[in-house]
């Protein structure tokens, strides 16, 4: 009875998961009452559904945060009294505010109409102002009996009277309206006006009446602004990725459940029951905290997928080892999850703190996949310790789970691996200081492939909607500008990059590039513009970032172990950060905003693997108090070496999966592939060996 109590549990559990997976994907329909998809539900990014991205600069030396709130306030209040909804405005550091603003295209509009002081004048034939913006109290854009647009304004008690009498004392003459000093119509007086009233003529448009009214009604601006950071993202970009993205996920989980399945055998089974669950978790927190998710958002989605598995992986494995000494299933289970435990969340710790760096650092696209790691990482912890290890005592409790073997241990399985690490070591130090030394070359003759976040300019991405001639492409852009770079990123799509061209004069560009191919406006997959003061900041950020997260681990690590720990694992760390560079130095990637963020993702996925090796050692270094170093090492690492292929491989899984199919994240996911990969590698060859090292010298000084 008591089997099949637990039976009946675990199949109302599948068939949960089967319905939280269906209404999650597609959605459902009970009666009259449609519960929506995850899709429909959670909002998307610019980056998902298309628009602009605007960050504005507050041009003064001194701006208080006061000054700061004050002008975003403003800036989204001209945003919609132009006639925009929908936006997302925010802070940025002490001097900048950005606003997003879906399903609008056109950019070198959206500037022109930010960057607009609106100090609205009217002046005198000496110049002299008689009027000015504070006291108008409304503004509207109106057609006039000629059938000629005009902006109606209505003056305060204040205003009244002045233009009452400057009209009186002016008839006959003509006085000048001016906007920022630019003189915008200049009627003649016929006879004064006293009712309250004024009316702006000689506007060449309907839109152009609108945006001048919505400047008026939103006031000054009490410092200038200029646009920094432009980008504009065309509506079938978010279109297509979508589809991707599916794919991308599909086949990155295929693979992870299928090396548990094979691992783990039933276990790992009950694991990918689990990473069903955690999947929909992340989710439903990720709708019910109404976070934004962008293509760097999904990106960290996917990789903590893959790390997901990380402590069920931990945790199979200490079971194992206790299975191949006792043959004892309740004892084993309950051992592997105590045993594990530390290492698991000494392991998380560290990721997030990478994380909350890159959150507090980090800007736009950054912030967005640092959130969705931490998230991540929170959740795949209860996952694997609440809902793994439920689902592992009802399945011994169901009768699924009975012996070793259940486990994938055999009386022919060995008990641990027994390589020389240590020896391998010299050999992946004479590899790694070649990459470096070539690196270095490739570095000072050529420099690092500096994308437009750090080097500062503009990026236009086109459909072309058909295979083209680079020449003759070439010889479209160049008479705007002959330094821009192009190239093809496939057959019908071009890339154009300037650091002369700014939003407004590549749009002159892309109206060239229509009118060879007969396009339309969404033909534009995105338009960016980075000023060169963003790409400094963007610098000395990532810079700051790095060291930061360092020397937190290294406190962190110093605190739960020994300083010779923490120095080792920054040592390794320190490896591979040098060696990304190093790849990206010779093979002229392009380093931009994302990589910045991989390199922090790098830093928590590598020093997760070593605090696992570490945790090893120290529990080694007390059940075996008089082995050599040397040996102490080794075994820890053999001990530890399924765990760290198997958590690899599930990294690798998700995250190849973003590169191959998602190319619009492959700035993420190329540089978080490589560095995943060395990491591991330097956990084994250079934590170990410096930790060796370390430990000998302070043995010496003893």
């Amino acid at each position: 009875m008591k089997k099949k109590s637990n039976l009946t549990i675990f199949v109302i559990i599948l068939l949960l998961l089967a319905f939280l997976g269906y209404s999650g994907i597609e959605g459902l329909h009970v009666g009259d009452y449609r519960v929506k998809s995850f899709g429909e539900v959670i909002k998307r990014g610019l980056d998902l559904q298309g628009g602009v991205s605007v960050v504005m600069e507050i041009q003064s030396d001194k701006v208080t945060a006061e000054d700061l709130n004050s002008m975003k306030s403003l800036l989204d209040l001209r945003v919609n009294k132009i006639g925009v909804s929908e936006t997302v405005t925010t802070t940025e550091g002490t001097d900048r505010v950005r606003i997003d603003i879906p399903g609008v295209f056109n950019s070198s509009e959206i500037v022109k109409n930010l960057q607009t002081t609106g100090n609205l004048t009217f002046k005198d034939p000496d110049g002299k102002v008689i009027l000015s913006g504070s006291d108008v109290t409304s503004a509207a854009a109106m057609i006039d009996a000629q059938s000629q647009p005009v902006v109606s304004l209505k003056l305060n008690a204040s205003g009244t009277e002045k233009f009452k009498t400057a009209t009186e004392n002016l008839i006959g003459k003509s006085i000048s309206i001016n906007m920022d000093d630019e003189e915008i119509s200049a009627p003649r007086v016929n006879e004064a006006i006293s009712g309250g009233e004024a009316v702006i003529s000689g506007i060449g448009s309907v839109e152009e009446a609108q945006f001048l009214a919505g400047i008026i009604n939103s006031g000054a601006l009490p410092y200038p602004v200029k646009a920094v950071q432009v980008q504009t993202v065309g509506p079938s970009l978010g279109a297509g990725v979508m589809a991707n993205v599916k794919i991308a996920a599909f086949v990155g989980l295929a693979f992870i459940v299928a090396y548990m399945l094979l691992r783990y055998r039933k276990p790992g089974f009950l694991a990918s029951v689990a990473l069903g669950f955690y999947c929909w978790l992340l989710l439903f927190v990720f709708y019910g905290i109404d976070a934004t998710l962008s293509l760097s958002g999904i990106a960290g989605f996917l990789l903590t997928v893959g790390m997901a598995v990380d402590a069920n992986i931990l945790i199979f494995e200490r079971i194992r080892e206790e299975l191949k000494s006792q043959r004892n299933l309740h004892k084993a289970i309950e051992a592997g999850f105590h045993n594990a435990m530390s290492s698991i969340l000494d392991a998380n710790i560290t990721t997030i703190i990478a994380g909350l760096v890159l959150y507090f650092l980090g800007t736009g696209s950054v912030k967005g996949f640092a959130l969705t790691l931490m998230i991540g990482i929170v959740i795949s912890m209860f996952s694997a310790l609440v809902i793994t290890k439920q689902l592992i005592w009802l399945g011994v409790n169901m009768g699924f789970l009975k012996e070793a073997k259940d486990f994938g241990v055999t009386s022919t399985t060995k008990k641990v691996t027994n390589f020389d690490f240590i020896k391998g070591a010299k050999t992946w130090t004479i590899v790694a200081a070649a990459v470096l030394a070539l690196g270095i070359f490739f570095g000072v003759t050529k420099g690092m492939n500096l994308g437009l976040d750090f080097a500062g300019g503009t990026r236009l991405v086109m459909e072309v909607g058909s295979a083209y001639d680079k020449e003759v492409m070439d010889g479209i852009i160049k008479p705007f500008d002959g330094k821009a770079l192009t190239q093809k990123i496939d057959e019908t799509q071009i890339e154009v990059r300037s650091q002369a061209l700014t939003t407004e004069t590549m749009g002159e560009v892309v109206k060239a590039i229509q009118a060879k191919y007969t396009l339309d406006d969404k033909a534009v997959i995105s338009l960016d513009e980075i000023g060169a003061s963003v790409g400094k900041e963007l610098t000395q950020n990532g810079v700051k970032a790095v060291i930061i997260a360092a020397a937190f681990m290294l406190v962190y690590i110093s605190l739960r172990f020994k300083k010779n720990y923490g120095f080792a694992a920054i040592a390794s760390l320190v490896h591979d950060i040098f060696f990304l560079v190093a790849i990206y130095a010779i093979f002229q990637i392009l380093v931009n905003t994302p990589f910045i963020a991989a390199i922090l993702t790098i830093l928590g996925y590598s020093i997760n693997d070593t605090i696992v090796v570490f945790d090893r050692v120290r529990e080694n270094k007390l059940a075996h108090p008089g082995m050599e170093t040397k040996e102490l090492v080794n075994l820890s690492m053999n001990q530890s070496l399924m765990r760290s292929v198997g958590t690899l491989a599930t990294t690798l899984f998700t995250i190849v999966s973003v590169a191959v199919f998602v190319p619009q994240i492959r700035d993420f996911a190329l540089p978080i592939s490589v560095g995943v990969f060395v990491g591991g590698l330097s956990t084994f060859f250079i934590a170990g060996p410096f930790w060796i090292m370390l430990e000998k010298r302070s043995a010496a000084k003893k």
